[in-house]
């Protein structure tokens, strides 16, 4: 998002133009893509919860991929075991975050929009298992022989995605401010 430039004027009032107004489409978005997210990860731990016992295995694709069901009371990749509070808290602050600034990301880039609507998805589903179960549910389990992944779910995964995006973006393709009163970057 580029600074407005400078009025030639001398107005000071001129120079400060307002931001570009917010597609609600694009809040709209942003929400329903989190929403998606959110019932996709649900649906998928209720089908684990139903079907399988804590430990138990089912091979998908060869030893390689496969479901076994876990519980995790920490963060990803089980560091900070026992602290589901502490991520009760973070994941609630991040949803209310993003719900509160969904119109200013409504102005950004559709990647970033993305990306936002990945972490707001994935975080809503962590938070309502860590709610409802004490702890999130993982199943998906990929690896070779002993060397394995720690398992994870469809919220973390969506929660990796749209760091991924965000972190891509602002790192790599943000475009940097012009200086005071200079022009605007192209």
């Amino acid at each position: 998002m580029a600074l407005p430039s400078a009025d030639r004027s001398g107005d000071p009032a001129a120079t400060a133009a307002p931001l570009a107004a917010a597609d609600p489409r694009a809040s709209a978005r942003l929400l329903w893509t989190a929403f998606a997210i959110l019932l996709a990860d649900q649906v998928a731990k209720k089908l684990v919860v139903t079907l399988m016992r804590v430990g138990e295995s089912v091979n998908l694709l060869g030893p390689a991929v496969r479901f076994t069901r876990t519980e995790n009371t920490g963060a990803a990749f089980g560091i900070l075991r026992g602290r589901s509070l502490l991520f009760v808290v973070i994941s609630a602050l991040a949803c209310v975050a993003i719900v509160a600034f969904h119109r200013a990301i409504a102005r950004q880039r559709r990647v970033e929009q993305f990306g936002f609507s990945l972490v707001l998805g994935g975080a809503l589903g962590n938070l309502v298992d860590r709610v409802r179960l004490g702890a999130v549910v993982d199943f998906i389990d990929v690896g070779v022989r002993d060397l394995r992944w720690p398992a994870f779910n469809v919220a973390d995964s969506a929660i990796v995605v749209g760091v991924t995006l965000l972190a891509v973006r602002f790192l790599f393709f943000a475009r940097p401010h012009p200086p005071a009163g200079g022009p605007e970057a192209p």
